[in-house]
């Protein structure tokens, strides 16, 4: 019985981690590390090649930017495919 309990224990715990870490197709976003700021939510994540990004999102009007490989910010869009449909809402829900 004792056996089965920490099983399922380290099961919960292994996958409330995995959870904080989410992939849309090639980018990972870490969603532990997000930041809220007065408009929009801040995640930093990476892409398949491992360089790492920020994605920001306005929940308000559901729209959002991110980085390119040289940490410069792009402009605000709406999503326009399911990844980034999926981004949003996960971000707006998460925070």
């Amino acid at each position: 019985m004792k056996r089965l309990l920490f099983i399922s224990a380290t099961l919960v715990l292994t996958l409330s981690a995995k959870a904080e870490v989410r992939g849309y197709g090639g980018l990972t976003l870490d969603f532990t590390r997000a930041k809220k700021t007065e408009k929009s939510i801040i995640v930093p994540g990476e892409n398949d090649q491992k360089q790492k990004i920020y994605v920001a999102v306005a929940c308000e009007r559901r729209v959002f930017n991110s980085t390119n490989d040289e940490m410069k910010w792009g402009k605000w869009s709406e999503p326009k495919n399911i990844f980034e449909s999926r981004i949003v809402a996960d971000i707006c829900n998460f925070i």
